[in-house]
């Protein structure tokens, strides 16, 4: 059936997505002081280096987060592994989602002194997010005659929404007395794409001798950024050019903030509270597309039993047409994209000299959903080159996500690996349900002086 095959297709490509708990962030990273990206998720942080420059590209982000995972919906039988329909079904929801992101800072270089900081970055970054009925797979794995439901009409619905935008951003934080920090992130956004396809459609298996199958209801697509995506014949075909053009031409501008606070208590504790990406992308109408199909044109009138019965077999089972045709409709002015919101809240304690735990409670809001995470960390700084720690993460899909944070480099060079979750997807891979990791290299240059007057607590981890 080629609606059907359409839907698996198309689902399974929006799963494997951007390669990439539902986050925007890798809560580790948080507690990496040593390194300079630790500032985007709370900009009133204060780096240890006083000039840090990050490789152009090399610093990406990826995080995904899904309501099963592999062990969920495969068994092992004679050293063959088997998608297991049943319990795949049964760990769906009536309604269900999944989220990617991929980031990636394609420049930043980030300035520290006692008083003040400041930094300016350029990134770019992608999201995806799908919300997908539960009849709509299993309409797709049992099929639309399956036993209670012959005869029935069975409504399947998935909405997907993709899009991308690049930044620039200037940050900085300054030190109101001793004990307090604030600061602030401004963001100027420019978006490059964002489509929004919607699957609202039912199906009905009719239970007569020639059994008909009649489906209605309709795909609808809204593109911005893309240009025109359907050719002549109503099929898809995306310009690979076009988001540059987009891009180019600055049409769909977005303005954002990020705005955080620490507060030291004494020499060892430390409180801290940020909240990131308050601002929207305002897409032009005048780059947007919108489209139509119709899935009654899938119908299928069912086969011709006296056909069959003299013989006749060549048109007796009538297929379904090759693809969807899409046509142009005028659909509604282009809406604003709300960025994922996230309010962290931390407490940092110094355990011994070079070695911090640390814990933060994060809550992501997107599109009406709520993502709360904790994350228990700690770590040790072996010198002024390498740094190590562990963490525990508890989230909307799993509570059993153990990471690690490593640092290392020499003067001049640093590279940093982290994740909420490497050790855990490590050794069981086919049980994880999120998965995230953050990698990069950093040219710091410059040992913060006694003359600057520096913190106590962060001289004590320098010397």
């Amino acid at each position: 059936m080629k609606l059907l095959k359409y839907i698996l297709i198309s689902t399974a490509v929006l799963f494997i997505s951007n390669t990439s708990s539902f986050a925007q962030q890798v809560n580790t990273l948080y507690f990496m002081n040593s390194v300079p990206q630790a500032i985007q998720y709370n900009p009133a942080k204060k780096s240890e280096y006083k000039w840090s420059v990050s490789f152009p590209v090399t610093n990406i982000s990826a995080n995904v987060y899904n309501q099963f995972n592999l062990d969920d919906v495969t068994y092992q039988e004679n050293n063959k592994t088997y998608l297991d329909i049943d319990g795949f079904l049964n760990k769906l929801d009536k309604t269900n989602e999944q989220y990617s992101s991929v980031s990636s800072e394609l420049f930043g270089i980030y300035f520290q002194k006692d008083r003040f900081g400041v930094n300016l970055t350029a990134n770019v970054s992608s999201y995806e997010h799908l919300t997908y009925s539960k009849d709509l797979f299993k309409t797709v794995l049992k099929g639309p005659a399956q036993e209670g439901t012959l005869g029935n009409t069975q409504d399947f619905n998935s909405i997907a929404n993709i899009y991308a935008f690049y930044d620039i951003s200037l940050g900085g934080n300054y030190k109101v007395n001793d004990k307090f920090v604030i600061g602030a992130r401004m963001k100027l956004m420019f978006g490059t794409y964002n489509i929004k396809a919607k699957i609202n459609g039912s199906l009905l298996q009719g239970d007569g001798a020639n059994m008909p199958i009649d489906i209605s209801g309709n795909v609808d697509i809204e593109a911005n950024g893309l240009g025109d995506i359907v050719d002549a014949d109503g099929q898809i075909d995306i310009d690979d050019e076009e988001p540059l053009n987009s891009l180019s031409e600055f049409s769909n501008v977005g303005f954002a903030v990020d705005l955080g606070a620490v507060y030291q208590y004494d020499e060892k504790l430390t409180f801290e509270a940020s909240v990131r990406n308050l601002g929207a992308i305002f897409w032009q109408d005048d780059r947007k597309y919108n489209y139509n199909a119709s899935l009654a044109d899938l119908s299928y009138s069912g086969m011709n039993p006296t056909d069959i019965l003299n013989g006749e077999t060549d048109d007796s089972f009538p297929t379904f047409s090759d693809s969807l045709v899409f046509k142009p409709t005028d659909g509604t002015d282009s809406k604003n994209t709300t960025l994922p919101t996230t309010v962290n809240l931390a407490a940092t304690y110094e355990v011994w000299q070079h070695s911090t735990a640390g814990a933060l409670f994060s809550q992501t809001f997107y599109e009406g959903e709520y993502y709360p995470s904790l994350t228990l960390s700690i770590d040790k700084q072996f010198g002024k080159f390498f740094g190590l720690g562990l963490s525990y993460t508890m989230d909307k899909a799993s509570y059993a996500n153990v990471g690690a944070l490593v640092s290392f480099g020499f003067p001049g060079f640093q590279m940093y690996v982290v994740s909420d979750n490497l050790i855990t997807a490590g050794l069981q891979w086919d049980k994880a349900k999120t998965a995230n990791l953050r990698f990069g290299v950093n040219l710091p240059f410059g040992k913060v002086e006694n003359k600057d007057a520096i913190d106590r607590k962060l001289e004590k981890r320098l010397n």
